[in-house]
Formats: structure tokens, sequence, C-alpha cells
């Protein structure tokens, strides 16, 4: 675990310094990972938005607040079971979506973290990171719930973002909220055979 955490450390200080793409003049901070690195399970988000950018850790306003609850839900926490990064690690302007030179400028981070962790399952979160991670799916509406075969021998699920689930709050049958819990009651299966 200790090697981990430095290679992730030497990723993460080239990452401070990257001025590949524009983003790098109009950050605040960059938002390179939160939670804990392991080799069971990455959630893989878009790009920082306003409070991300602001604190320098992924997930922390009220769509982060929602995934804690998510993952409260079967008993799984960012403080000891899950790693948490994004597709690119600066917050686009406005928080518009990533630009696809801006993708392709913080690519190398990405990989290095799924390189160096090869996590068993990886949670594809929300549209960008589902373009970035299986770019022949089209909309996470169709393929979120799905086992995908992924890198390492990995098994990957795209699951809605949590700010799409909070701009549809129904929790009724069929709802993104009740369709988000069927998922994460499924990835908590998954994770718990890891376990055995």
């Amino acid at each position: 675990m200790e090697n981990l955490v430095e290679q992730l450390e030497e990723v993460r200080q080239k990452c401070l310094n990257c001025n590949k793409c524009s983003l790098a003049q109009s950050r605040t901070n960059v938002v390179f990972s939160a939670g804990v690195p392991n080799h069971k399970i990455m959630l893989i988000g878009e790009a920082p938005g306003y409070w991300e950018d602001q604190k320098g850790e992924p997930f922390v306003g009220r769509a982060g607040q929602l995934l804690d609850r998510i993952l409260n839900s079967v008993g799984l926490s960012r403080q000891k079971d899950i790693y948490i990064c994004n597709t690119i690690k600066c917050r686009p302007p406005k928080n518009r979506n990533p630009l696809p030179e801006e993708k392709e400028a913080c690519a190398e981070f990405l990989l290095a973290q799924i390189n160096i962790l090869r996590p068993k399952i990886i949670l594809i979160c929300g549209n960008i990171a589902l373009n970035t991670m299986l770019p022949n799916e089209r909309g996470i509406t169709r393929a979120r719930g799905r086992w995908f075969d992924g890198p390492f021998g990995s098994k990957m699920m795209p699951i809605f973002h949590p700010s799409y689930l909070l701009r549809n709050p129904s929790h009724e049958k069929g709802s993104p909220k009740w369709l988000m819990w069927q998922d994460i009651r499924e990835i908590k299966k998954e994770f718990d055979k890891l376990n055995c």
C-alpha cells in the first residue's frame, strides 16, 4: 500500500505543475483525488466544479454530499473503501463540459491512476466519464447499471452522476434515483465478493 501511495504522489506532483491546456490558467486548485488508494474500487467522475476547485478535492459540493449518502446506504465510504478521481483535474470555466483537447491533455493522469491502482471495480460516474472510458456507448441512461470489461481485468459500471440525481428528485420506481439504488446494491454485491 505504501508503494501505491508513493507512486500516486509522484503523479499528483506532476499534475500540480501541469500547464498542458488553458485550464491551468483559470484553476484555483488541481483536483487530483480523494478517498483511499486501493485495488478494489475506484470511482471516475467528470470534472471539478466550483467547490472542488476551491478545496482541491473531488465531490465536495452538494453532488458530493449525495454521493457520500449513496455510498453510505450500502456501507461504503470514501474514508475507508473507495478511491475517487475525475476524468480531468482542473475546473472548466462556468462548469462547462471539458473540451476534447483538455481531456486529451489530462488523460495521462487518469491512466496513471488506473495503472497504479489496477482496481477490480471501476464506477464510471456521468456522461463525460462514460465518453472517456467507453467511447462507443451512447448515453449514461442506456449504459448505466450494466457491467463492462475494463482495464486489467476490471469490471466497470456506468452510474448516474449525483448532480443529475439532484435535478431529478423523484424516488418512484423507474426514476433515476430508484435506478441508482438498484445499481449501488449491485455494486456492493460485487464489492463484497472481493472480500471473500
